[in-house]
């Protein structure tokens, strides 16, 4: 999971664009409603998925079905859980919030949280995870954690640890004491972390998904080496994308000053005119040169409104075609 979740924060890196706003702070919806309020201030990064506006969006579809055409253990899988849980996305399921945890080695490998919002019944989703993983020998034991209970389903070397922290947000992850931290009444949150609480007033919180993170400081400093001129590499990227309609793309990347944002702006813009040429080898140059970028103060800005017609176009090319057919053998 930890793996989804840099792949998303690369892709906002990458295609984007936001300013500093007081008004996304104000309009955002509510920490408990968002799923917010459980995530821990140690939190690197942060992934947020409205559902209910992502059920009906043809690029979401089209992801769902070459998943599951792609894995049928999957797709029987999800089946199960369907079925058994009684789970109805966009009924049951109104918001989910992944988090990234700190790490110590490694850039995102650390424990990864997932606070879902919406309406559940405690004893049915206990009971419906006691059958499915007993199917395979495994087990789901319980044990009171302050004014709650908390789970921990066991098969084979694959653990889930969740819990309710209120009964409308379930929380679950593989790390017990990451999740434990989340539930925790007192604990610190991500919102009383200072740079965190300042990055998020750079995104829409009411967008379908939209994204916060911090850079890893081996990942910044790497990116100083490569971009002549960088004196200091990003800090952080915040962005949002919604696939209605086609992909509206949009991301801000924070920097350490002004000068650092105009050096990387100018690189960006120098790759995106490369890129865009060799593009035109697969008639995707016009999609290419629909990538804007922009400065404000220390921030670069980069955004992209991919129409239906662009996104297919886009799709078919990254697919490819079916290899065309081997002639015959000369006879010997």
């Amino acid at each position: 999971m930890s793996r989804y979740l840099c792949v998303a924060s690369v892709a906002l890196a990458f295609v984007g664009c936001g300013s500093k706003s007081s008004d996304s702070s104000k309009s955002a919806p509510p920490p408990e409603v968002t799923g917010l309020a459980a995530v821990p201030s140690s939190a690197e990064a942060v992934i947020g998925v409205d559902v209910g506006k992502l059920l009906d969006a043809p690029l979401v579809a089209r992801v769902v079905d070459q998943l599951f055409l792609r894995d049928a253990t999957l797709a029987a899988r999800w089946e199960d859980v369907k079925s058994q849980c009684k789970l109805d996305l966009g009924k049951n399921v109104k918001r989910v919030m992944l988090a990234l945890g700190p790490n110590q080695t490694t850039p995102g490998t650390g424990p990864v949280l997932l606070v879902a919002t919406g309406t559940f019944v405690e004893a049915d989703l206990a009971a419906c995870m006691r059958t499915i993983v007993g199917k395979g020998g495994g087990t789901l034991t319980a044990k009171p954690l302050d004014n709650r209970t908390l789970y921990t389903a066991k098969d084979g070397n694959r653990v889930l640890v969740f819990a309710f922290g209120r009964p409308d947000t379930l929380v679950l992850g593989s790390n017990e004491a990451y999740v434990t931290e989340s539930l925790a009444a007192k604990g610190q949150k991500l919102s009383d972390n200072p740079d965190m609480k300042a990055w998020l007033a750079l995104v829409d919180q009411n967008a379908p998904i939209w994204g916060v993170g911090r850079v890893d400081p081996r990942v910044s400093g790497g990116l100083v080496k490569y971009v002549s001129g960088l004196v200091a590499g990003p800090r952080a990227i915040a962005g949002t994308l919604d696939p209605a309609g086609g992909a509206k793309v949009a991301a801000s990347i924070v920097m350490a000053s002004k000068a650092d944002a105009n050096t990387l702006e100018s690189f960006t813009k120098t790759q995106i005119g490369q890129i865009a040429a060799a593009a035109q080898l697969v008639k995707l140059g016009g999609v290419v040169n629909k990538i804007e970028t922009k400065v404000a103060n220390d921030i670069v800005g980069l955004s992209v409104a991919l129409s239906v017609e662009d996104l297919n176009q886009l799709l078919s090319a990254l697919d490819g075609g079916a290899p065309p057919p081997q002639d015959a053998q000369p006879s010997p």
